[in-house]
């Protein structure tokens, strides 16, 4: 007997159950805008009482390098008068401190909420909080304009809660604000070019130019903006020289700040490395060199997977694009998804270096992730109703839907350091915290230090660190190859220098081999060699 037929047959029938259930969800519209407003808030509140229960970890005291760096703009901002042109560092021994950086804006407004408020986790994340907040609303006002107020109160949920599975999701620093600015910002062009709304070309105009000046890398979501330039206009070329115009507008703005940058780079300093600085910084690019190792692509795939729910939720994502792709669903998101991932691409070695660069991903990746799974759940309950014959539409969705979040529950992503810290007093930089302990001892009210090895070392130059001068307290120099003389340190000594300190010191043999002499001629006053710690009183 032959079984084809029979089986063709019950594959056309899963097929199509499958489709017509996944459609039904696509296109569901069941719920009325002023339910969806309800819902949205809400979310917001969920959002909104997660975040302010878990601000204040890790505490400010003891917080990441990324913080570190915007906490002292912002407080420097407090001190010395609130000059949004002049940002300055503390932990520099001498002057000058006043640094190329880029648009500083979230530290400035943070600083002006100190004297309000007071120094604390609220005054210092308020922005952020707001900025990932404010990201929801407009996440959910874009895909409703795109598809429907089911997907886009889906989607908004999903914006909100996957920043939380990061390590940066609290931090002063200006990635959120970014994030949130490039939504808004193709969320306003769209109803400009596709309505005619003469404010929101008004809106666009400021954010997209605020947002460059926050970081240049957000020029990537030029792409989904000219797509959505190009599905109205179509082939009417002459209709892009208007497109042009309005990008040449926004790039006015960091034309300015980053022409004043330069200044300041030139006149200053430039520890950020903007460009290419005091130390050069890191060469964030070496898109070749890093595309060809496989550990980039492991490194990457771990964090995604960190931020995305695991492999499920990766899958999801992969599966939600696809059928996006065959199906021609989503396309503006298809557009913003190829952004984001041109810039993983070009900008390779940065990508690589820290995680809180890949929070890009979370706005289009969240719809897919969406997309996926209602294509998961409508497999399950297909396949739950076809093999075990159930007629019953409720008991079959619940039994899919059992299923469904079984799948995410079986694969955890089980490394330790995956989930975000709960207890703020964990320092995120636990060598530098037990070494600043030992700095504080000693130090005296006056006490400058000279640090070697407190830095990362890159292509094209090093990022000099500020954790252990912020930890201790202590304003200082740091020295690097090249400056491993006793000349050098007698120099530093004639200017207030008392201590010398060394980190992470046997990646560097000539540095080690200086240590030793340093070791003979001075006081040692802390070693912990498995560490690879080294205090040292200059005296």
């Amino acid at each position: 007997m032959n079984d084809k037929p029979l089986l063709m047959g019950k594959f056309h029938s899963l097929k199509s159950l499958f489709w017509s259930t996944f459609e039904g969800f696509f296109h569901y519209d069941g719920i009325s805008e002023k339910q969806g407003r309800r819902i949205l808030i809400g979310i917001l509140l969920l959002v909104f009482t997660l975040r302010l229960l878990t601000i204040h970890i890790p505490a400010l005291d003891r917080t990441d390098w990324k913080e570190i760096d915007h906490i002292m703009i912002s407080k420097n901002f407090q001190t010395n008068g609130y000059n949004l042109l002049e940002p300055t560092v503390w932990w520099p021994a001498e002057e000058p401190r006043i640094t190329a950086v880029e648009l500083p804006l979230v530290a400035f407004i943070s600083s002006l909420l100190y004297p309000v408020i007071g120094f604390n986790a609220l005054s210092v994340r308020l922005i952020t909080l707001l900025a990932f907040l404010l990201l929801v609303v407009y996440m959910y006002k874009l895909v409703k304009r795109e598809t429907s107020i089911f997907l886009a109160l889906l989607t908004a949920f999903f914006v909100g809660l996957l920043p939380m599975f990061s390590l940066f999701r609290n931090y002063l620093f200006s990635e959120p604000l970014m994030i949130f600015l490039a939504v808004f910002s193709i969320y306003q062009f769209a109803e400009w070019v596709e309505k005619a709304k003469k404010l929101s070309l008004i809106k666009f105009l400021i954010a997209f130019s605020i947002a460059i000046s926050l970081k240049p890398t957000v020029l990537c979501i030029g792409l989904p903006l000219l797509w959505i330039y190009f599905r109205n206009h179509q082939w009417q070329i002459r209709q892009y020289l208007l497109f042009a115009l309005v990008m040449g507008a926004c790039l006015m703005l960091p034309a300015l700040w980053y022409w004043h940058a330069y200044h300041l780079a030139t006149n200053y300093i430039d520890v950020f490395g903007v460009f290419g600085g005091q130390f050069g910084g890191h060469d964030k690019f070496q898109t070749l060199t890093m595309l060809s190792k496989p550990w980039w692509y492991a490194t990457i795939y771990w964090n995604l997977k960190i931020f995305l729910l695991g492999e499920v939720g990766l899958a999801c994502v992969a599966a939600g694009v696809w059928l996006a792709v065959k199906y021609r669903k989503g396309q503006l998101f298809i557009a913003y998804l190829l952004a984001i991932i041109s810039f993983f691409i070009i900008v390779a070695e940065g990508n690589w270096d820290t995680s809180y660069r890949q929070l890009t991903i979370i706005p289009p990746a969240s719809f897919f992730l969406v997309i996926g799974m209602l294509a998961l759940l409508s497999l399950l309950y297909t396949l739950v109703r076809v093999f075990l014959g159930l007629n019953r539409e409720k008991l079959t969705w619940i039994l899919a839907g059992v299923i469904f979040l079984g799948l995410f529950s079986v694969f955890p992503i089980r490394k330790k350091h995956a989930y975000p810290v709960l207890d703020k007093n964990q320092p995120m930089h636990e060598k530098q915290w037990l070494f600043a302990q030992e700095i504080r001892k000693v130090a005296k009210d006056d006490s400058k230090i000279i640090l070697a090895g407190e830095y990362t070392i890159h292509k094209g130059g090093n990022d000099v660190s500020p954790v252990t001068y912020y930890y201790s307290g202590v304003q200082g120099w740091t020295i690097q190859e090249g400056e491993w003389s006793e000349a050098a340190i007698d120099s530093l000594k004639t200017k207030g220098a008392d201590l010398f300190g060394a980190i992470d010191y046997t990646r560097e043999p000539e540095l080690e081999n200086f240590l030793k002499i340093m070791s003979a001629n001075y006081e040692v006053l802390y070693t912990n060699p498995k560490q690879e710690l080294l205090l040292i009183r200059l005296q």
